[in-house]
């Protein structure tokens, strides 16, 4: 998935691994292991997407974004809430990086 993600949408396109919990109609199957969602991660780093992040795990290091040229945090995520956010002017305020998307 990860290939063709790369090949046909690009290397910038978000990718967003969501962890699934148990709730109302559906509680007989566990929780997503944050070793599977990590995992994922890595395949699609590995696959050269630039930007991936994992979701549902609260205080996880990559519910954050991260710069794909210096790996400083972008944008810091805790849960749903936006605690910092580094791009200034469509760039990665430490290496100037352009940050390609929709910033106003």
């Amino acid at each position: 998935m990860c290939e063709w993600i790369k090949q046909n949408l690009g290397q910038d396109v978000p990718l967003h691994f969501s962890r699934f919990s148990p709730a109302y109609k559906l509680t007989n199957l566990p929780s997503t292991p944050v070793e599977t969602l990590e995992k994922a991660y890595e395949i699609a780093k590995t696959a050269g997407l630039n930007y991936v992040t994992i979701g549902n795990v609260p205080g996880h290091k990559y519910n954050s974004t991260f710069c794909p040229k210096c790996r400083r945090r972008l944008i810091h995520r805790l849960h749903f809430q936006v605690l910092e956010n580094n791009i200034v002017d469509k760039k990665c305020k430490f290496c100037g990086y352009e940050i390609p998307g929709i910033w106003n």
